[in-house]
């Protein structure tokens, strides 16, 4: 148990909650401008992978901090 939650501390690199906020709406906002890129420079219709892309990206800032926050009282696993 000990070695999974030091391997779910170095996925979430001690960021805190609003450090995750921060970071997943960066790749947010990362992942809009390249849709627009696709769209209308390339003339690709990406439409269909962005759901899936913006749920990952939840889960991956997420996912880790809640499982610290269950096991060691503290999102960032300190």
């Amino acid at each position: 148990m000990r070695s999974i939650i030091e391997h779910v501390r170095q996925i979430n690199a001690e960021r805190t909650l609003v450090m995750n906020l921060c970071a997943c709406l960066c790749v947010v906002l990362m992942l809009g401008l390249a849709n627009l890129v696709c769209r209308y420079v390339l003339h690709t219709d990406m439409s269909f992978l962005m759901p899936w892309m913006l749920a990952a990206t939840a889960l991956y800032f997420f996912i880790p901090a809640l499982v610290l926050w269950i096991a060691t009282g503290n999102p960032s696993g300190k």
